[in-house]
């Protein structure tokens, strides 16, 4: 999966998200998200993570995204 992809796939979920996301290994497999969106108010940290991992839910299953760590807050 390409950066390009995870940022589309991002912006379709949360149209209002600001957001940067990192290849940290240059493998297009373990990724950094940090996303800001008015979707995750009054949710918790967790639910926010669990939110977003559900957008890559095949991906994760399947391994083409091995690691994702999740920085997300309300916007």
């Amino acid at each position: 999966m390409t950066q390009d992809q995870m940022e589309q796939r991002l912006k379709e979920a949360y149209p209002d998200c600001d957001l940067i996301v990192n290849d940290l290994t240059g493998t297009e497999d373990h990724w950094e998200v940090r996303i800001a969106s008015t979707q995750f108010k009054e949710q918790s940290r967790i639910q926010r993570q669990r939110s977003v991992m559900d957008v890559f839910a095949e991906e994760l299953k399947t391994g083409e995204v091995h690691a994702l760590t999740i920085k997300a807050i309300e916007k």
